[in-house]
């Protein structure tokens, strides 16, 4: 799907246009060949057009032909590659704005523009202000996983094994998140020597701003995930403190049948039995000795634990 939008100084709201004009923001999604076509005839690089679609790709920027290439991952469920991350590119030239994804992304843009009221012509601002959507996105992915994590960890000493594979799926996720925003955020940080993408004073002050915002994400997610390891390792002795109390429990019932055990395989033995053992009191004395060995034997290793 290709669409173009525009906005001005006059009219800062972001709407939609029929064809491509200078100073306009070229959206693509789900891009079909002919669409790739028309891309590249706006003069965008085939090879990283194709990369920018790759589903494993990698986030960088580069500067090819007066266009600055930068390619990033943001948060996505409906991938069929990756559930948690999907790659985009926004590249830059003095004529347009163009952002290209190998998914829908109408839950990222269309709040974005609905809310923007910025000139799509002045790039440099247009690229911050997208990629300051992209880090809430993660911000909010990563608010939404700690509200998630805090209700199903209330107590470790109930926590089940489903809940184990919930939190599980939270690290993969996190761990997800990680790997897309450790190289975008060194990505940012290359754009503030200049050299890549011309900036103003005040879009250095914004980008350093988002370099801020991007490494608050960061750490915040290597602290969930530090509670993950932590809460799997407390789950994992809570659950040995459990095998061990049981296997002590059952041990000392063995050895508390231990006795009447023996006693029951000697006197079922098909022997003579000594003499006065018929009296009809030799079983139940026979039982109250099983009874008061196993009860002591039983006492004495529940003590000593």
């Amino acid at each position: 799907m290709l669409t173009y939008l525009r906005s001005t100084s006059a009219k800062p709201s972001i709407a939609a246009i029929k064809t491509s004009q200078t100073g306009s923001w070229v959206r693509c999604e789900r891009p079909s060949d002919d669409e790739i076509s028309d891309l590249l005839q706006l003069g965008l690089d085939e090879d990283i057009v194709t990369d920018s679609l790759d589903p494993h790709e990698v986030p960088r920027v580069e500067v090819e032909d007066n266009w600055t290439y930068f390619i990033t991952r943001v948060p996505d469920i409906g991938d069929d590659f990756n559930d948690f991350t999907t790659p985009m590119m926004i590249a830059l030239s003095p004529q347009y704005v163009v952002t290209i994804s190998r998914d829908t992304l109408g839950r990222l843009w269309q709040p974005f523009i609905d809310k923007t009221s910025v000139s799509t012509g002045e790039r440099a601002t247009m690229f911050i202000l997208m990629m300051e959507t992209i880090a809430r996105s993660y911000q909010n992915r990563v608010a939404h996983i700690n509200r998630q994590m805090r209700a199903a960890t209330g107590n470790v000493v109930s926590l089940r094994s489903s809940d184990i594979a919930v939190i599980t799926e939270y690290e993969r996720k996190l761990n997800d998140y990680l790997d897309a925003l450790i190289p975008t955020n060194t990505a940012v940080e290359r754009l503030l020597g200049g050299k890549l993408l011309k900036l103003s004073e005040d879009d250095k002050d914004l980008v350093e701003d988002l370099s801020i915002d991007l490494e608050q994400v960061i750490a915040r997610c290597k602290s969930l995930l530090r509670t993950i390891t932590n809460v799997r390792d407390s789950y994992r002795a809570v659950m040995d403190t459990r095998l061990n109390e049981t296997i002590r429990l059952l041990t000392v019932i063995t050895l508390a049948l231990t006795i009447p055990t023996m006693l029951a395989g000697l006197f079922g033995m098909n022997v003579i039995l000594p003499e006065g053992s018929d009296s009809p009191l030799t079983f139940w004395v026979i039982v109250g000795i099983s009874v008061v060995f196993a009860g002591m034997l039983s006492i004495y290793f529940l003590r000593k634990r």
